[in-house]
């Protein structure tokens, strides 16, 4: 599978799955920026709890962030291949 295909296929996502994969993404990027915010305040007060609290967080959104996009992705081609396929 090279690049031009896999573009294609984005390109070619269901209104619905793009619609949730939008949504997921906005949610992640908020949680990601609390994160930022809360290993920020570590920077400034030095409590070890909030950097382990920031770094979880983060690792999280991040986790979130790429599952809403692959899992996007799949269902999508899940959808295509169950609809070609006539049982």
């Amino acid at each position: 599978m090279n690049v031009k295909s896999v573009l294609k296929n984005i390109k070619d996502i269901d209104k619905k799955i793009y619609m949730i994969m939008k949504n997921g993404i906005k949610f992640s990027f908020v949680f990601c920026l609390i994160a930022v915010f809360i290993l920020a305040i570590y920077c400034g007060s030095s409590i070890p709890s909030t950097y382990n609290i920031g770094v979880s967080l983060f690792k999280s959104s991040l986790f979130f962030l790429i599952s809403f996009v692959i899992f996007g992705y799949a269902f999508n081609n899940i959808i295509k291949t169950r609809w070609i396929v006539k049982y």
